[in-house]
């Protein structure tokens, strides 16, 4: 009987390791988008496991791009009856049925996919799939966004506005959690009105204003940067050190300008021209202002809408280091970088005084994730600034191979550094934290520590979230970006007319402890701003705070 017993263990386990194989195989297929052979395998674990709603999808999204459209539609079917969330199904199904011509199931899936708030009408309406149900009327219906024929620019304003009011009442997950519902009708009539009389880059900015109130930093009309209406930059950086603007980088021809602080632009003050520029600026607390009112002042229609400059000019009162007031009209030129980018291009002058050396925050800012071992201290620096999985590795990849290097070396501390991360997917998170909760040498209070900041969003803020209620992290530098509990998910459109672009928060995050967990943002244990003389000579204050507290203990 034990000799039975034992063989049957056996077989189990290899069972198992047979189906961790498979799985790690199928994720690997999935991941190099090598599609048939990935349906393959999710083919075989739906038959090892039928009862597991991710093998079905990946089944049915598996072949789907394999144009298996039957198994597709029975993969799908049976996904939503294990459980799976109907929004990716959804489309799924509805491209499935398109591929047998089935235009009355496709339609059918395709308004459960809409209803669901997945997938603005815009972006429906230009795929490629979908392509062979346009002309059917079930499909004109669902999709009907086209603007007015007339190419009246105020009707077609109006239609951008009232397509938007439409899109951001159906997509928001719960449009009115800060601004009360009267207040935001009644901008919204008022700019109806208001459109004759306004210039396109006025009502632009209207557009922008109505989407801030709703309070949210994922609820944002994106500014144009192409076209007739395209935005212009003025070619420095700006950056608020503490609670001073300064210029932090500038194009070579602007050097002079480098490390100068903005007493003023126009006739407005300093922090006259920041108030009025917020009005403009989505955002889920303060500190995200920090981040995101610096790259707004580099859009050059932004004094405009303020009244601080013209269309592509402004003049600046700037003070030097030592201490010379002067003033200096900067001119616009077409947007030649991405605004969103962590630093200044490299060929631009820095604020920092050395070029040969920087600090390791600033060394690699572009890279997902890297770790370097730091050999005085016996302290592991981590900088994580994409939630999102590198071609040639992915992040849970790359959190086995950073915990296999701390198991293997004298190591004090970990620092994880995610004060330039501002998100990416939610879901690849996870097997960063899991690494951490199972690190005994690590997660205790005075070893781990987590550096954060005014660009630490989205799925950033959820990590961080995820850390402080799981590990026994440190916070050290800045508050958050964004509150424990946010409204987010980039699910983005664009309006018929004008071809503006932007994104609504469609998913409710719950990163504290409770729903009601309030808090603005996650704020360090240890306080570390930076200043504009620590950044010019290339020190960190929030990793010089971590040292310090090492070295006390």
């Amino acid at each position: 009987m034990k000799r039975l017993t034992f063989i049957c263990l056996l077989f189990v386990c290899s069972f198992c390791v047979d189906a961790q194989h498979l799985l790690d195989q199928a994720q690997e297929q999935f991941q190099a988008k090598n599609w048939i052979d990935a349906a393959k395998s999710y083919e075989k674990l739906t038959k090892l496991n039928s009862y597991n709603p991710e093998f079905w999808s990946k089944y049915a999204y598996t072949s789907l791009k394999t144009e298996n459209f039957q198994e597709a539609i029975r993969a799908g079917l049976r996904a939503l009856e294990t459980g799976a969330s109907k929004k990716p199904l959804s489309l799924i199904l509805a491209k499935s049925y398109t591929g047998i011509q089935q235009n009355s199931q496709a339609a059918k899936w395709l308004k459960i996919h809409m209803e669901e708030g997945k997938t603005a009408p815009d972006r429906i309406a230009g795929d490629a799939v979908l392509a062979a149900l346009a002309g059917s009327p079930e499909f004109k219906e669902l999709v009907n966004f086209e603007a007015p024929e007339s190419q009246d620019r105020d009707e077609g304003w109006r239609a951008d506005l009232d397509y938007l009011v439409e899109l951001m009442k159906s997509r928001h997950k719960n449009l009115y959690h800060t601004v009360q519902q009267q207040d935001f009708k009644s901008a919204v009539l008022q700019l109806r009105k208001q459109i004759p009389e306004l210039s396109d880059l006025e009502i632009i900015g209207e557009f922008m204003a109505i989407m801030a109130m709703v309070g949210d930093g994922h609820t944002v009309l994106y500014p144009p940067f192409e076209g007739a209406n395209g935005f212009h930059a003025f070619a420095v950086e700006f950056y608020l050190f503490k609670d001073e603007l300064y210029i932090r980088a500038a194009a070579p021809e602007l050097a002079h300008l480098v490390g100068t602080k903005v007493i003023g632009v126009g006739q407005l003050s300093t922090a006259e021209l920041i108030s009025k520029a917020q009005r403009y600026l989505s955002r889920d607390n303060d500190f995200q202002l920090k981040w995101i009112t610096p790259i707004a002042l580099s859009f050059t229609e932004i004094y405009a809408l303020t009244g601080a400059g013209i269309a592509k000019r402004a003049e600046f009162v700037l003070e030097s280091a030592d201490g010379t007031v002067f003033k200096e009209t900067l001119n616009a030129l077409p947007l030649m970088r991405d605004p969103m980018s962590r630093f200044a291009p490299e060929h631009w002058v820095e604020i920092r005084k050395s070029e040969e050396t920087s600090s390791l925050w600033t060394s690699d800012p572009e890279n997902f994730y890297w770790y370097k071992y730091l050999e005085e201290q016996k302290v592991v620096y981590c900088q994580f600034n994409q939630v999102r999985n590198k071609p040639e590795q992915s992040l849970a990849e790359f959190a086995k191979e950073l915990f296999s290097f701390v198991d293997t070396r004298e190591v004090r501390a970990l620092v994880l550094d995610i004060r330039l991360n501002n998100g990416g997917n939610n879901f690849l998170n996870k097997a960063l934290v899991q690494q951490i909760i199972r690190s005994e040498k690590i997660n205790t209070h005075g070893k781990f520590f987590t550096i954060i900041g005014r660009r630490t969003f989205s799925a950033a803020m959820n990590l961080a979230s995820d850390l402080e209620q799981q590990t026994n992290t440190i916070f050290v530098g800045e508050p958050t970006a964004s509150r424990p509990n946010f409204y987010g998910e980039d699910d983005e459109f664009s309006l018929p007319y004008s071809g503006l672009r932007g994104s609504i928060s469609s998913r409710y995050w719950q990163g504290g402890s409770t729903s009601e967990d309030n808090r603005p943002w996650i704020a360090p244990d240890l306080v570390a701003e930076l200043s504009a003389e620590e950044y010019s000579n290339d020190r960190d204050p929030a990793l010089e705070a971590i040292f310090e507290y090492l070295n006390s203990q």
